[in-house]
């Protein structure tokens, strides 16, 4: 079998909607949603988080996925 790892990409400048993956949406914010959604996913292994926004880092923690924290270029 496979490894697969899923990477979740948040960057905290994105050019049309500030913070898109943080807003809120429904009483969650949606880089919560999509962590939640993959760790449903059987064959998914791991979830990496990637990201240059501290609350992002926080969330992967909380969730127990990993994280990278990029430059903010």
């Amino acid at each position: 079998m496979n490894y697969i790892t899923a990477v979740i990409t948040v960057r905290s400048g994105s050019q049309r909607v500030k913070n898109k993956n943080l807003k809120k949406f429904n009483k969650k914010n949606l880089l919560i949603y999509k962590i939640k959604k993959l760790k449903k996913v059987k064959h998914i292994n791991e979830i990496i988080v990637n990201t240059d926004a501290e609350e992002a880092i926080d969330i992967a923690k909380f969730y127990k996925v990993r994280f990278w924290k990029r430059e903010k270029y």
